[in-house]
């Protein structure tokens, strides 16, 4: 009787140690388990910030190819053309710039009208400086692109009647 009762204390000794080292083997596995999934959830999250990215680059790429276009249009229906003019020429034509502004190697004019503004770049690097680049906005910063829109500026600016 005695062995039995030995038996039955070993047994259920044995029997305690194996619940506390399955518990202990479910909380090591629940742990592995959520940081499994923290870290899927980050490579998802960083796949979908990847794409995010990748959505606005091709936004901001079709923007500027807009932009672009609308230059290009408005310089061949420009009828004053700044480029190639010198700095002095442009301020004797239009009079004083409402802003200079150096931004190496840009120099940049800006003429403001009620309606419109008028911007024109040079290389700053260069001794006689010579309009590289111009553009005409209207009041809000959006391009002009139409022929009317940009006559419009030109009387404000008084270079055609």
């Amino acid at each position: 009787m005695r062995i039995f009762f030995f038996l039955s204390i070993f047994i259920f000794i044995l029997g305690c140690t194996t619940v506390e080292v399955t518990k202990e083997v479910i909380k090591a596995t629940s742990s592995v388990k959520k940081t499994f999934e923290e870290i899927l959830s980050q490579e998802e999250i960083q796949k979908i910030e990847k794409e995010e990215v990748k959505k606005e680059k091709e936004i901001i790429e079709v923007e500027q190819e807009k932009q672009k276009t609308i230059i290009k249009t408005q310089q061949k229906l420009a009828e004053i053309n700044f480029i190639g003019k010198t700095e002095n020429q442009i301020k004797l034509k239009i009079g004083k710039p409402k802003l200079v502004r150096i931004d190496d190697p840009i120099y940049m004019l800006r003429y403001d009208s009620e309606g419109c503004r008028l911007f024109i770049f040079f290389n700053n690097n260069l001794i006689n400086k010579r309009a590289e680049y111009f553009e005409i906005r209207d009041d809000t910063g959006e391009l002009l692109n139409a022929k009317q829109s940009l006559e419009q500026c030109y009387r404000e600016f008084n270079l055609i009647k």
